[in-house]
């Protein structure tokens, strides 16, 4: 019996996403960033957003995209992708959105157009952690996932990247560190150069494997019970959006 307790004791240790039990849960996603958060890329325009919610609801939790964008042919669109935008423009919209969006889980990705455009890069980890804060701030108790940037094609700005990418555990950690619910999601590690359609944007089967990434990172944060109950409810539509029955 010790044996057994063991071996269950290391098998949850080593594989949380197979023991956390997420379902049954409401989730209110706020996808927030620039170009990649919208879908740029995808063939569908959804980006990694459909393959979230889908993993997501197959274990039989109530998902709800929100955010004032529209991206993609999902029937769950809502996100808050701003294509070209930088950090700072990420965190202004951000701030707007929160307290109409009200929700749980924010999934954020968002440094590509400062590592492009050579927009201070020594600083971009600090402006990365205004948005998480920002984030934090807002009335809802809300779980920050805060995700690498993808390589890139262009060589000094994949060098950039890398930088970036080097620095974001650290942040991410600081924030857990102080109790605050904010994890890492890897999604650099599941996307190659050659994912990418235009040297930045990646591809419907890179997204897919994100998607992936941002879910086994909610797993493990349902683990460390770091998903907390939806405040309020959600955001109305605009005249002519289906419903989807989710909060």
């Amino acid at each position: 019996m010790l044996f057994t307790h063991s071996f269950i004791a290391l098998a949850l240790a080593l594989f949380p996403s197979a023991y956390a039990g997420f379902s049954g849960k409401t989730t209110r996603i706020m996808p927030l960033g620039a170009s990649i958060t919208f879908g740029v890329g995808s063939s569908h325009g959804n980006g990694y957003r459909d393959d979230l919610y889908n993993l997501l609801a197959a274990d039989g939790n109530t998902v709800n995209m929100v955010g004032s964008q529209k991206g993609g042919d999902f029937f769950d669109p809502d996100n808050e992708g701003y294509p070209g935008f930088i950090i700072t423009q990420v965190d202004a919209k951000g701030t707007a959105a929160m307290p109409v969006q009200r929700p749980n889980i924010v999934t954020l990705l968002v440094g590509t157009n400062d590592m492009l455009q050579n927009v201070d890069p020594v600083g971009a980890p600090d402006r990365l952690a205004t948005v998480i804060q920002t984030v934090l701030d807002a009335p809802p108790l809300t779980l920050v996932v805060v995700s690498t940037l993808p390589p890139n094609a262009n060589a000094a700005a994949n060098a950039r990247v890398t930088t970036y990418n080097a620095a974001i555990p650290g942040v991410v950690q600081r924030f857990a560190d102080q109790g605050r619910s904010v994890i890492l999601a890897d999604c650099h590690s599941v996307v190659a150069v050659g994912d990418l359609v235009d040297g930045t944007h990646p591809n419907d089967a890179a997204y897919a494997r994100m998607g992936k990434v941002f879910y086994d990172s909610i797993q493990q944060a349902n683990a460390k019970g770091w998903i907390f109950a939806v405040d309020g409810a959600p955001p109305r539509r605009r005249a002519g959006q289906p419903r989807t029955g989710a909060q």
